[in-house]
């Protein structure tokens, strides 16, 4: 079940925005290493993976078939979003906005769906919308912990 997911996701979005409004603007951009994103582009980008798997867990149950995922370019989008440049308050908002509204979309998923309904990778793998739900928070917390390394 995806009981567990749903509460660490809710646990995250009450306590990441608390830690990142209180770091500085130069330690929200400046980037890991060279030709790596910064924390605010790192946070951007779970922005964009949090509007990419919304519409896919919303899609999913109603497809005609297996829900076949499409990547996007993830690099193109932070650029797009100019998350390099933006100021940190918006995305911190922006991020907590879109995973309070990811944690309502999980929840709302009936239990049976999650087991029945068929997402495919596109390297041609089959999951259920469970995994999905699952992966990204996952997901999620890799790129965490590319923003608080310890």
């Amino acid at each position: 079940m995806i009981t567990q997911t749903v509460a660490q996701l809710e646990r995250y979005v009450e306590s990441v925005p608390l830690h990142l409004r209180a770091w500085s603007e130069e330690r929200m951009t400046t980037p890991r290493a060279l030709g790596k994103w910064s924390s605010l582009q790192t946070l951007g980008h779970l922005c964009d993976s949090a509007i990419n798997n919304m519409r896919r867990i919303i899609e999913a149950p109603s497809a005609s078939g297996p829900y076949v995922i499409t990547p996007y370019n993830q690099d193109n989008w932070v650029k797009a979003q100019q998350y390099a440049s933006a100021p940190a308050g918006e995305i911190i908002a922006l991020w907590e906005s879109l995973n309070r509204a990811m944690v309502r979309v999980m929840s709302a998923v009936p239990v049976e769906t999650l087991t029945s309904c068929q997402i495919r990778l596109a390297n041609g793998e089959t999951h259920t919308l469970e995994w999905l739900i699952k992966d990204y928070l996952e997901h999620l917390e890799h790129h965490l912990s590319q923003i608080f390394p310890q």
